[in-house]
Formats: C-alpha cells, sequence, structure tokens
C-alpha cells in the first residue's frame, strides 16, 4: 500500500477534494471534516481547518511526524518557527566582529538604545553553547 494510501486508512469519512482529501480530524471532536490532506513530493501535508497543530494529529493516530514523510532525509522536520530562528541566530551570527569572535567569553558591548539588540545577540550564541556577557555602556553626547 502506497504511504498516503496507509495514512488515509487510518481516518474516518475520507473523500476526495479538489487535488487532496477531507476527512474527520481525529485530533478533536469532528462532526464535518475539517481535516485537509495531500500528498507532494513524498511528504503527506495536513492542515486542520479547527487549528489542531500536526503533532497533536500525529499522536492522535499514534504515529511519529516522521511517517509523514517517505523520502530519505525529509524526516528532518523543523517547524516554522525552529527554521526562523536559526535562519536570525544565523544572521546574528554572521554580524560578529573578530573581537567578539576570539574572546573566550564573547563580551556583547551595547547602548541602552541598542540593548534589545545585544541581547538577541547573546541569545543567538547561548542557544550555540557560547558564554557571553552583555555589557550595557553609557554613551556620552
Amino acid at each position: 500500500m502506497a504511504p498516503i494510501e496507509s495514512f488515509l486508512a487510518r481516518l474516518r469519512s475520507v473523500r476526495h477534494s479538489g487535488s487532496g482529501w477531507q476527512a474527520l480530524c481525529p485530533a478533536h471532536e469532528d462532526k464535518n471534516p475539517s481535516l485537509s490532506i495531500n500528498a507532494r513530493d513524498g511528504k503527506i501535508l495536513l492542515f486542520c481547518h479547527a487549528g489542531c497543530s500536526v503533532e497533536f494529529i500525529c499522536s492522535a493516530l499514534k504515529i511519529k511526524l516522521s511517517d509523514l514523510f517517505s523520502e530519505p532525509g525529509a524526516s528532518q522536520f523543523k517547524p516554522r518557527a525552529v527554521r526562523e530562528a536559526e535562519k536570525q541566530i544565523q544572521n546574528l551570527r554572521s554580524r560578529l566582529t573578530p573581537r567578539e569572535r576570539v574572546l573566550s567569553v564573547t563580551v556583547i558591548y551595547s547602548d541602552s538604545e541598542n540593548l534589545d539588540a545585544g541581547i538577541a545577540r547573546a541569545l543567538g550564541l547561548t542557544v550555540e553553547q557560547e558564554l557571553v556577557q552583555v555589557v550595557l555602556i553609557e554613551v556620552h553626547a
């Protein structure tokens, strides 16, 4: 059985809808099919119109998130928020000065007007397990 057929067999009230399917969402009490299902590029895409997360839907079906992917490596799915955070961290790291890079403890100097940016830079480094110190400096006019 193909992966999408095996997946659809786990659902109730499945019907074709456009290029995909609709079914009752297993993650909440659903009277009208609110789960949209599509198969594309070796992935099963889910969207619950009532707001259930993909993780919650998979949990209700007793499957792993990786079961929605048939291509090797595709199971390394990261939620959009994680991908965005990693992108921002990479952007922040690319802006570090050489001075910030050579210290065993990275020191980020910031004035009160740019404190948010300094803290964001520190968080990006901390996520990558670096020791970081933010120093608030006074700017004299």
